[in-house]
């Protein structure tokens, strides 16, 4: 079995024929007109839901068709759920980009070389994404994802250096 990894939640079921509405964890949409299968977990296992339709929604996200869901009922039960992708089918990425998955975890390091925490999750908001960060003590806090804040994104070593305004981290406390 190949590794999955998150791609997205379903937020809601979409009219009368079994569509959802569906929130990508990336910016990146056109991964999904590649994609023909994704996967929901249920009950410890990886559930295929095989793409017969892909539109943009009006106000932002996507609208899935799934072969298997076919009236608002069998939709609204996956409302909430998060989307899974085969590692495998994820295209390959130019230099400089990174899949979500790849940042959590990562060491998050100021540039003076203060440890701040760890990536504890990543929310698209719009036209960037923020990193959500765990810190080894206190409650978690945010940082856009901007080149003003974030200066260098190092897999090999497992950390994101960073250089947050004055007071941002602060005013989240």
């Amino acid at each position: 079995m190949s590794r999955k990894v998150p791609i997205g939640r379903i937020v809601r079921a979409h009219g009368l024929k079994g569509e959802v509405k569906f929130l990508p964890y990336t910016l990146n949409q056109e991964l999904f007109s590649q994609v023909t299968t994704l996967y929901r977990r249920k009950g410890g296992f990886f559930v295929p839901l095989k793409l017969e339709s892909i539109k943009k929604a009006p106000s932002g996200g996507l609208l899935f068709g799934f072969r298997e869901i076919r009236d608002i009922e069998e939709a609204e039960r996956l409302k909430n759920e998060e989307l899974w992708i085969d590692l495998k089918d994820l295209p390959p990425l130019k230099e400089g980009e990174f899949y979500h998955y790849q940042l959590l975890g990562l060491e998050i390091i100021q540039e003076n070389g203060q440890i701040l925490g760890k990536v504890k999750g990543i929310m698209p908001v719009g036209p960037y994404d923020l990193l959500e960060i765990s810190p080894p003590e206190g409650k978690s806090f945010y940082l856009p994802m901007i080149e003003e804040i974030i200066l260098k994104i190092d897999l090999q070593k497992g950390v994101i250096v960073v250089k947050p305004p004055e007071g941002l981290i602060e005013s989240q406390r």
